[in-house]
């Protein structure tokens, strides 16, 4: 990037690639991906989808088709590619089909395979098609009857009942969830309900937090300490706290998790490793900080049974 504008102070790239990256997608160049990456301080796409560049034979131009009441008001005149038009066709074919929408509401995957013999056309943000057509005034899933469903969360009770509101643990390892439900069965009043388990940076299970069978009263997050692991944990929190949950670092076990012994990690440089500590709690930011600079790691593996059996 600092090659193709080299007038550019280094500081503003960043903030310069999501401008590129929005436009484009305003434009229905590309998507960008759901997952992100941070540089500095900036957060950006870890990569992006191109749109299918359209052929000679299909330019832009209107539908051409008569339209269901729904769409006609916005969509008649709109010069749509190829793709935009398959999708609008579709949508006009299914409400018509359907009397304007009245069938019950199913899963965006299952309507975009009915509509499209795609599962994942409504899956990026905005769907297929762009934003063109997809807009609280245009294209909506309400109009498609149809919801974007979290995805389905892992996770097992501590306790006998799960009926009573409680707080969760969640991990990102297997071996330490399954060290902790060990531990937590044993405790007459064990300190979390349940535990929980996402893999690496897929943090949207936790989007099912409130579905479970119990009121989840605050999720704690353990993660590995390096800079991808504390990335996570906010992450992870972020997407809890959006449901409505409270959600922070497990104080007690990232406070047994600096105490163990390090082994070597990736170089993170002081600023970026300020901000990554600044997640986790008083008493351990220093020492997180510490190990983050020294290329230093801790992985969740070093909470072994014995020693969680002893602290909690």
């Amino acid at each position: 990037m600092t090659n193709l504008v080299p007038q550019a102070d280094p500081a503003e790239v960043a903030q310069l690639i999501l401008t590129t990256i929005e436009r484009g997608r305003l434009a229905g160049r590309w998507t960008p991906a759901k997952t992100t990456v941070r540089r500095g301080r900036s957060v950006l796409p870890k990569s992006i989808v191109l749109a299918r560049l359209s052929r000679d034979g299909d330019r832009r131009r209107p539908v051409g088709v008569p339209l269901r009441h729904e769409l006609a008001g916005w969509a008649t005149a709109l010069e749509l590619t190829g793709t935009q038009r398959t999708v609008l066709l579709a949508a006009n074919d299914w409400l018509r089909r359907t009397d304007g929408g009245k069938t019950p509401v199913v899963a965006a995957a299952e309507r975009a395979y009915e509509l499209l013999g795609k599962e994942k056309a409504f899956d990026p943000t905005p769907p297929l098609g762009g934003a063109t057509l997809w807009r609280p005034d245009r294209l909506t899933f309400d109009l498609l009857r149809c919801v974007r469903v979290a995805t389905p969360l892992t996770w097992e009770p501590a306790t006998a009942s799960v009926g009573s509101p409680g707080a969760v643990v969640c991990v990102e390892n297997h071996a330490t969830f399954r060290s902790l439900l060990r531990v937590l069965r044993t405790r007459p009043a064990p300190p979390w309900v349940a535990v929980a388990w996402i893999q690496g940076r897929n943090t949207a299970p936790l989007e099912s937090l409130a579905a479970l069978p119990f009121t989840v009263t605050r999720l704690d997050y353990l993660g590995d300490l390096d800079a991808p692991g504390l990335e996570i944990a906010a992450a992870a929190c972020a997407v809890a706290r959006r449901s409505g949950i409270p959600a922070g670092p497990a104080v007690a076990l990232w406070t047994l998790l600096a105490q163990q012994p390090s082994r070597s990690g990736a170089t993170v440089e002081p600023g970026r490793a300020k901000a990554l500590t600044a997640w986790l709690p008083n008493g351990v930011r220093e020492h997180a900080f510490g190990l983050l600079t020294n290329d230093r790691a801790v992985p969740q593996e070093a909470l072994r049974f014995d020693l969680l059996d002893r602290a909690l």
